[in-house]
């Protein structure tokens, strides 16, 4: 086919946009969130990052979620008779998924009156599971505001180099093979969308807003047929109006001053769908992207049972008082990553009882083939939920030049890594952000200029650039609608398995050490046992898709990267240096040297050896053997995946 014309350079950016947040990761942070990672393929040996701890409870609990150990025919008779023999102070409001059921108070219930009715519901053996409707909630990460970068803003969509850009996915070459013509839908399960040029033009389908509680939706109504972003802020004024229903949001500052709105599912729905080619703006990944809006998540987050309604009723499946969905997504992408563990046996009750609720409805989508993909969380330490849900395909980040971003979770469950930026934080300088050469400019996208409500003007629009492993996930989920485009019969298995045996090798960054707790959880070198199978290769998956069961993945070799920059690094971090490949021991010269003796003729003469084939092992090129070797003799370390002694869910990250 003839090569597609490279989309031009974006014009000039309105003014900037007053961005407060730039590497937004809504943190699922929750007791019982499983932070969508479908890790559904396990790789690798132990993870290596650090657990993070959840909050304990404050605030108010928007109802209790029960799971009958036999789903009942009759869900609201069985619910109804359960909490009249119990004679418990509840009501049924509405199953959520096979077998759960949310039951609620007249009003929000006050944390300690939830905890004792969920300990008093345990007790029924009617229930296998019983926990508090927490809440999925944004979390503080780091780094700063951008707008524009005049020389390279899409840097993450464009040519793979090895010595400019050896991490990104190389998307311009994809496009030679397809740019989306007949892509899937994806559903961006986020914070709902705004109004933008770049976006508006390109088929965005209807959305809906399942935010249930009004004030958190900030529509005044709650549930909507509309996934219209009215912002995740929180005002000072607001907080300090009724602190008891903000009490307990994970804010990224003090309530006197306020949080500002993220717009990150606009900045979500940008990566993947902007309008594409047509001189203005940004480009996309999937030039007839077909975006679903779903809003799951407003102020404080997204409480459990929106988010599990917004995952069913983006797959198609039904939704109790919900019209039904006219355009069901194969591709789902979850921006939020929290701190809990997805196993349904975990010790503590609430984190399991979540697990649980979590891996029915992943189960129920991906028996409809749904690619579930998420986001590894941006809290340098282990894969939060529900990255850690088997069967969610968890993504971390990495920087421009391929090592692991300094924010980025890591650890076994990671699928696959790609670029989600890597800015330097002006506001809290962290490591190595002050040294040239090494931060990136991060990752370009689509923007509201609202500070909290959004600006709705004709010139309430822009671009930001911000960094989190919730932009790398995107560029996962667009390869997967390209490869679709090109073979519409791919099954889940064949997209997963694809996207991980087209994958590049990891960038080898010697100055910054391994990824291991023992060395550190900043900017470090990657590997199969900490991110994933290795880098997106954008071309390579849609090569693999036009014939999977002929497809060969190419024999690459590991970029290794130094510099002086990347040393200065290393040090400020207190890396531990991977070790140099050592030079072969030259030979010890006989003394005295012997006078060679003549060889005598053959006879007959033998035939001329053949030249040694090309590519075989040896010369002057690293080989990648030593360092299997060495990243063997690394000390695996455990990991325990249970969450604090406190038992309230906190929030998510994105």
């Amino acid at each position: 086919m003839l090569p597609i014309t490279r989309p031009p350079a974006p014009l000039a950016a309105p003014p900037a946009p007053r961005f407060r947040q730039s590497m937004i990761a809504l943190a699922v942070a929750a007791t019982s969130a499983c932070s969508f990672s479908l890790a559904a393929l396990p790789v690798g040996a132990a993870t290596v990052a650090t657990p993070l701890r959840a909050k304990a409870a404050h605030g108010v609990v928007h109802g209790l979620l029960l799971r009958f150990k036999q789903a009942p025919a009759d869900a609201q008779a069985a619910t109804t008779a359960l909490l009249a023999d119990l004679k418990l102070p509840l009501h049924f409001s509405r199953s959520i998924g096979p077998g759960w059921v949310l039951v609620e108070a007249a009003q929000p219930l006050p944390a300690d009156q939830a905890e004792a009715l969920v300990m008093r519901l345990r007790t029924d053996a009617r229930l296998s599971h019983v926990l508090a409707n927490g809440h999925e909630q944004r979390a503080a990460v780091p780094n700063d505001t951008l707008f524009r970068d005049p020389n390279t803003p899409q840097w993450w969509l464009d040519d793979y180099d090895t010595v400019k850009s050896p991490g990104v996915a190389d998307f311009t070459h994809a496009w030679d093979i397809s740019t989306g013509a007949g892509s899937p839908v994806i559903a961006v399960l986020d914070t709902g969308i705004t109004s933008h040029p770049d976006l508006d033009a390109n088929m965005l389908l209807p959305g809906y807003n399942f935010i249930s509680n009004a004030t958190y939706a900030g529509n005044g109504t709650g549930r909507s047929a509309t996934a219209l972003d009215y912002g995740d802020g929180i005002t000072a004024a607001q907080y300090q109006a009724n602190p008891a229903i903000y009490d307990g949001c994970s804010l990224d500052s003090t309530p006197a001053n306020g949080i500002a709105s993220s717009w990150h599912g606009t900045l979500v729905a940008g990566q993947l769908a902007a309008v594409s080619n047509n001189g203005a703006g940004v480009a996309g990944i999937d030039w007839s992207g077909r975006v679903l809006p779903v809003r799951v998540a407003g102020q404080c987050g997204a409480l459990y049972s929106d988010m599990v309604d917004g995952m069913n009723w983006a797959a198609g499946n039904t939704v109790a008082n919900v019209p039904a969905n006219t355009n069901p997504a194969r591709i789902l992408v979850i921006g939020f990553a929290g701190v809990a563990s997805c196993s349904t046996s975990d010790p503590d009750s609430n984190v399991a009882a979540a697990a649980q609720l979590y891996q029915d409805t992943i189960t129920a989508l991906r028996s409809k083939g749904v690619f579930i993909v998420a986001a590894a969380g941006n809290q340098q330490a282990a894969v939060g939920r529900p990255a850690n849900c088997p069967g969610v395909f968890a993504v971390n980040s990495v920087n421009r030049q391929g090592f692991k971003a300094i924010y980025s979770n890591y650890g076994s469950e990671v699928q696959l890594a790609a670029p989600g930026g890597d800015m330097a934080n002006t506001q809290k300088q962290l490591r190595c952000d002050s040294i040239t050469g090494v931060p990136d400019g991060g990752v370009v996208s689509t923007f509201n200029k609202g500070t909290y409500a959004p600006d709705l003007s004709g010139t309430g629009y822009g671009y930001a650039a911000v960094s989190g492993t919730s932009f790398s996930a995107p560029q996962v989920a667009g390869t997967a609608a390209l490869m679709l485009a090109v073979n519409p019969n791919l099954t889940l298995a064949q997209i997963e398995g694809g996207l991980k045996l087209s994958a590049r090798p990891h960038v080898i960054a010697p100055a910054l050490g391994l990824c291991t707790d023992a060395n550190n959880g900043y900017r470090c070198t990657c590997t199969t046992t900490t991110c994933g199978a290795g880098l997106l290769d954008a071309p390579e998956a849609l090569k693999y898709a036009q014939s999977p069961g002929t497809y060969s993945a190419p024999q690459a070799t590991a970029v290794t990267v130094s510099s002086d920059a990347l040393t200065a690094c290393g040090a400020a971090q207190g890396s531990t240096p991977i070790p140099t490949a050592p030079a072969p021991a030259p030979a010890p010269a006989p003394s005295p040297a012997p006078a060679p003796s003549p060889a005598p003729a053959p006879s007959p003469a033998p035939a001329p050896a053949p030249a040694p084939a090309a590519g075989g092992g040896g010369g002057g090129a690293t080989s990648g053997l030593w360092l299997l070797g060495l990243l063997a003799s690394v000390p695996l370390v455990g990991r325990a995946r249970r969450e604090a002694e406190e038992r309230a869910p906190e929030a998510p990250r994105r």
